[in-house]
């Protein structure tokens, strides 16, 4: 039996996706209590299914694991009648369709902007691409790396000897998967008020370049950007990773109050009023300067002592942590920010919890469905749509 629903209860989901971005959208709003039914390519499935190893069984993927609780899997070929019928009895009791085609695709598939209105005229399309329905680049192929490297993201990010480093998450698909969130319910909301909703279009380009925050505005002021600096920032001194006895502290005086508190726990009050460092502005012209005075001290401390002392002193910072690590930190341990789900195969794997847990009715759970086996779903889904069971493909060989 599924746990009680979220505030998204009866709101539902058809998930025409594959990958990060679209899957990631749809697991936020079942997350929330969404029914979301995600639309699968018959014995293949989401491409992220095969992005292994390792796997918890064959066609789910670590990858896959992570983005895609709280989902019904059915699988439909949507170039067979049989298919697309069955979808189309779908979207007519969905609230949402999210799809990450290239442009034009879903209509060449017979599921044009017209065709979804005649269908559902409540029905809100989500759109994820690369680049927008429009422009030089709008049939380009793209994922996150592709994002990461086009938006100059990579130009700034990596060691100082300017080798470029992959963020180690899919960064802008996940943003992009959080952006089309914010617009879906935007445009829910205008719906539900009785007012014209459009259909949300997000890319990933758009997404990447939203996020450079202060750098476009440094290649305005300067007419250049500098490189990458590795986990030193260009604007604040000092806010980056440095290392200890054992380890490495990550700190985060980014004020001139915090400069202060930082030189009372290291016991360095002759730097608080010395000109040369007295202000961000002036610690940013001397970096070496100050690397070099508080280098040997927290080289002389344990990384515990760092994080105790300048904690206790006010100071942000934190230690640097493996992913291993994780389950065992405190703090994320007493947020439940690591969920155990089980895995089809039979094991159970840990995932990313929710921010919005707190959202959810007498704290209920988070994941009330394990990641779905491919096609798990497909005669449940099938049986309420009072369709036939065949889903317009070949009959499933050992898929439970």
């Amino acid at each position: 039996m599924v746990p009680p629903a979220g505030p998204l209860s009866g709101l539902r989901v058809v998930e025409v996706a594959q990958g990060i971005a679209g899957p990631f959208f749809a697991m936020v709003l079942g997350d929330l209590g969404a029914d979301v039914v995600k639309v699968e390519i018959p014995k293949v499935g989401d491409l992220a299914r095969g992005w292994g190893p390792p796997f918890s069984s064959p066609r789910n993927s670590a990858y896959f694991l992570s983005v895609n609780r709280n989902k019904r899997s059915i699988e439909l070929d949507l170039k067979s009648p049989e298919g697309v019928k069955h979808l189309r009895r779908l979207l007519e009791s969905a609230d949402i369709l999210v799809e990450n085609f290239r442009p034009g695709t879903l209509e060449d598939l017979g599921f044009g902007p017209a065709v979804l209105a005649s269908i559902n005229p409540r029905l809100l399309r989500v759109s994820i691409t690369g680049y927008g329905p429009g422009g030089p680049s709008r049939n380009d192929p793209s994922f996150d790396l592709i994002a990461q490297a086009r938006s100059g993201l990579m130009s700034v990010t990596g060691t100082s000897d300017g080798q470029p480093i992959r963020v180690g998450i899919a960064l802008f698909d996940l943003a992009a998967g959080l952006y089309a969130v914010i617009g879906a319910l935007t445009e829910l909301r205008e719906r539900e008020a009785g007012r014209p909703f459009r259909a949300v279009e997000v890319n990933l380009l758009d997404t990447s370049v939203s996020m450079l925050t202060h750098w476009l505005p440094i290649l305005s002021l300067e007419g250049r950007v500098p490189g990458p600096s590795g986990t030193a920032h260009p604007l604040i001194v000092p806010y980056q990773v440095l290392p200890t006895q054992d380890g490495f502290v990550a700190l985060g005086v980014s004020t001139d109050i915090l400069w202060h508190r930082f030189c009372e726990v290291l016991g360095l009050r002759e730097m608080e009023k010395d000109p040369r460092f007295v202000t961000n502005a002036a610690r940013v012209a001397h970096r070496q300067e100050v690397l070099d005075r508080i280098l040997p001290i927290l080289r002389s401390w344990s990384t515990q002592r760092a994080v105790e002392e300048l904690n206790r002193g006010g100071v942000p910072c934190g230690p640097l942590s493996r992913i291993e690590d994780l389950p065992q930190d405190p703090q994320i341990e007493f947020n439940h920010s690591i969920l155990t789900v089980p895995a089809p195969g039979g094991r159970s794997v840990l995932v990313g919890g929710s921010p919005l847990a707190s959202l959810l009715p007498d704290g209920g759970p988070v994941a009330r469905r394990p990641p779905p086996d491919l096609g798990e779903h497909t005669e449940e889904i099938l049986e309420e749509l009072g369709g036939s069971s065949s889903s317009g493909q070949p009959p499933r060989e050992g898929i439970s």
